[in-house]
């Protein structure tokens, strides 16, 4: 982006934001959550499913009020475009597929027009505008920002610490015992590199492995433009090799704090410092399926990554120098893989999960709100007959496009202990979306509450 272009965007941004005519939403979760199929169902409703009928709890479309939603052209040609269209096409294959994972960064600005019921808008003006930015990155990214708040030592001994966790500890032995024969003098150009690979393939190793939230840094992972940067070589040493003031631990605490000045920090200024509103996607399900660690990680992954948000009322000041994050909602994705009588469940568990965030956000006085959505339906619900008695089900298509009808059995509203996944296994299949015709809005669950609580004051 030019100079020109980069004053022109942001004195547009300035105008609206002086206006309160412009929103910076914030799409959260880590990887797997559901954000790229979430954004995609966003923009889809907002342009194409403005129905009455489809979105009957989103006040502006109920009202009959919403005059529609447009992409925005003036996105700067340099900026990275969220792929709306690819996606959708995706979802319009024989069978569906759900849409790749973000691998780098994108932007998409809409512009959404309604007719205003209060205030001096709806007096002067027959129709209203309200410019929304949302932003993609990938969840493996969002796992860096704890870093900012550790030095490279207690990122040492904060990594193994999680590698000894029972479903860590076996992968990570090669990785260890690799460390213990290091010569801690050689920081050559050759050791980093080969070490960091060694690093990189336990990090893989994590990715797939169910439960295995926090893997840093998450450049190794999907390294974007940075692939081949010498930053990239950076790995834990065990934390009595890092205590030590040894030729690699003093090459590896540099790589450290210049990744994390020169590619968390902006990141962090880039994506979320402006943010204006949140939404926080928590696939709940994946972790009951994977057992009592995985969800002590999940809650951990949530806790330190949130810590990073600032939360609190916004007045014209805030809104134009120092954006705080008025709004949050939490959300528990893939719903639809559950039968509906479960969802008050689902949310109670993501509640507990988020104890602690929840309640610093409503300290600092952010309107927050919990709830069990689905962006893009897997499945219908409905019943079967067992033993003369109507028993819930859902029917969808697994990963391997086998139809499926069952139950998929009950969410509990809270953490379960460790002795209770010892005795109890969950079954929370991974289905395919559903078929879907271009000229039909996305079927969903609960996307207009989401609409109605995240931009429904702003349209009224």
């Amino acid at each position: 982006m030019s100079l020109y272009q980069k004053i022109r965007q942001q004195s547009r941004e300035f105008g609206q934001r002086t206006l309160d005519r412009h929103l910076r939403l914030g799409v959260t979760g880590l990887s797997g959550a559901g954000k790229t199929a979430f954004i995609t169902s966003l923009v889809h409703q907002l342009t194409y499913g403005d129905q009455p009928a489809h979105l009957p709890f989103f006040s502006v479309v109920r009202e009959k009020r919403y005059l529609g939603g447009q992409l925005d052209q003036r996105q700067a040609l340099s900026v990275p475009r969220f792929p709306i269209e690819q996606n959708l096409q995706y979802l319009q294959q024989e069978p569906p597929m759900w849409p790749p994972s973000t691998k780098g960064w994108s932007q998409l600005s809409l512009s959404l027009r309604y007719k205003a019921v209060s205030g001096l808008r709806a007096k002067l003006q027959s129709r209203s505008e309200l410019a929304l930015n949302i932003v993609d990155y990938p969840g493996e990214w969002l796992l860096d920002l704890p870093l900012l708040s550790m030095s490279y030592q207690q990122w040492c001994e904060f990594s193994w610490r999680l590698f000894r966790q029972p479903h860590r500890q076996e992968a990570a032995k090669v990785f260890e015992q690799h460390l213990q024969a290091c010569n801690q003098q050689d920081a050559s150009e050759l050791a980093l590199q080969n070490t960091t690979e060694q690093y990189k393939t336990l990090l893989h190793q994590f990715h797939d492995t169910a439960g295995a939230y926090l893997n840093q840094p998450g450049r190794l992972l999907v390294p974007g433009e940075l692939a081949g940067a010498p930053m990239l070589q950076l790995f834990p040493l065990l934390p009595e090799q890092a205590a030590e003031n040894s030729a690699l631990a003093k090459k590896l605490e540099q790589h450290y704090q210049s990744y994390c000045k020169n590619v968390i920090e902006p990141f962090y200024q880039q994506h979320f410092a402006r943010l204006d509103r949140q939404i926080i996607l928590v696939d709940c399900l994946t972790a009951l399926n994977s057992g009592y660690a995985a969800m002590q990680e999940l809650q951990q992954a949530l806790q330190l990554i949130l810590k990073s948000f600032h939360y609190g009322p916004t007045s014209l000041l805030t809104r134009l120098f120092k954006p705080k994050i008025s709004k949050v909602l939490f959300a528990a994705s893939k719903s639809d893989h559950a039968t509906p009588e479960q969802h008050q469940a689902l949310s109670l568990l993501l509640q507990q999960l988020l104890h602690q965030p929840l309640k610093l956000s409503h300290y600092q006085a952010a309107t927050t709100e919990v709830m069990a959505i689905a962006a893009i339906r897997a499945s219908v619900s409905g019943y079967v007959q067992v033993d003369g008695l109507a028993q819930p089900c859902i029917r969808g298509e697994s990963l391997g496009q086998k139809s499926v009808t069952y139950f998929p059995g009950e969410i509990p509203d809270k953490i379960p202990s460790a002795e209770f996944f010892k005795q109890h296994k969950f079954e929370f299949l991974s289905l395919q979306p559903l078929r879907w015709r271009e000229q039909e809005p996305l079927p969903h669950v609960r996307m207009d509450h989401v609409l109605q609580f995240m931009l429904g004051d702003k349209l009224e």
